[in-house]
């Protein structure tokens, strides 16, 4: 596997990950983070991307997320944050598997923090999900969304839900 570095870099255009496992370290993601696996099971032989994010900041201005994760892909990230003006901060999608260690997941009233969706799963250690949306719906939309059965393969541990007036 390719374990490519990048060092305090900024990103301006979304970055699409579709195999090997770079690490990036105090890079911004202007348009966010795609990291796309292989769909088709039968070609996977436990090769996937894997990148990993140490103290990066990831934003999303469009209708995408800041952070995606799909098809089976797999990423870590330490000590980043994560949001987005026009969707969720954070999807993981059809079998991927997200790790988040301190993140800070920022999103506003009108969406969740995170979209856990198809048989995806995350671990979530030490993360602070901070709605920063104002008014009565602040209190009506969850950090987390859930389509499906798979609630019970997600973990959170020591996690911090808030919203902006109580940060």
């Amino acid at each position: 596997m390719c374990s490519e570095k990048y060092e305090n870099q900024v990103f301006k255009e979304e970055v699409t990950i579709l195999k090997d496992s770079p690490i990036f370290e105090n890079c911004v993601f202007e348009k966010g983070v795609c990291i796309k696996g292989d769909n088709k099971r039968y070609f996977l032989e436990g090769v996937v991307p894997h990148p990993i994010f140490k103290s990066c900041m990831f934003r999303s201005q469009g209708s995408e997320p800041s952070v995606a994760l799909w098809s089976r892909a797999q990423g870590d990230f330490s000590d980043c944050q994560m949001s987005a003006e026009n969707d969720v901060p954070v999807r993981i999608d059809t079998g991927s598997h997200g790790v988040f260690r301190d993140c800070s997941i920022s999103y506003n009233s009108d969406r969740c923090g995170v979209a856990i969706m198809m048989a995806a799963s995350g671990d979530f250690e030490n993360c602070r999900f901070c709605n920063s949306g104002e008014g009565e719906n602040v209190a009506k939309k969850e950090p987390v969304y859930f389509d499906g059965h798979d609630k019970e393969k997600t973990r959170f541990s020591n996690c911090l839900f808030t919203a902006a007036k109580e940060a």
